[in-house]
């Protein structure tokens, strides 16, 4: 799958077999993976789940959990928040990482497999627009009219 196609969401029915990762908790995905202690794993072959594993991680460095999740041959992993440096080291390893989600584990699986998981009710509440890499959720400016000399003006809204 290419960079592209991961970011726009594009089915994974045509390749060959993928593995998932997803942090899990109470059947959500689990809001920060670095503090994580389940993580399911969906092994598909041609769209259609064959195997299912479900891992209890232990609390490591980012480069230690990264290494955990590589040694389980992720291709993907669906995911809420994670450090920057647990995103850099997963990136390394060759993982590719869809950040910003949330919702039941089972609807994510669902939307990823369908490439809909661009949908509103998937993304984390204050994330705006496409979920790209880094910071869909950092920035967000609102166009503004200036009352005074009528110009418009940007306001950056970020926390």
């Amino acid at each position: 799958m290419s960079a592209s196609q991961f970011e726009a969401g594009t089915s994974i029915a045509l390749l060959s077999s993928v593995t998932i990762a997803i942090p899990v908790s109470q059947e959500r995905i689990s809001p920060v993976l670095d503090a994580a202690v389940r993580l399911l794993l969906v092994i598909r072959r041609r769209g259609k789940e064959v195997e299912r594993k479900e891992f209890v991680l232990s609390p490591l460095p980012p480069e230690g959990l990264a290494r955990s999740v590589a040694e389980l041959r992720v291709d993907v992993l669906l995911c809420a928040a994670l450090s920057e440096p647990l995103l850099r080291a997963l990136e390394r390893r060759g993982v590719r990482v869809k950040p910003h989600l949330c919702g039941e584990v089972e609807s994510v699986l669902r939307a990823f497999g369908c490439g809909r998981l661009t949908r509103q009710e998937f993304r984390m509440p204050g994330c705006w627009g496409p979920h790209l890499h880094s910071g869909c959720c950092r920035r967000r400016s609102v166009a503004r009219n200036d009352k005074s000399s009528g110009e418009k003006t940007r306001t950056d809204t970020s926390a």
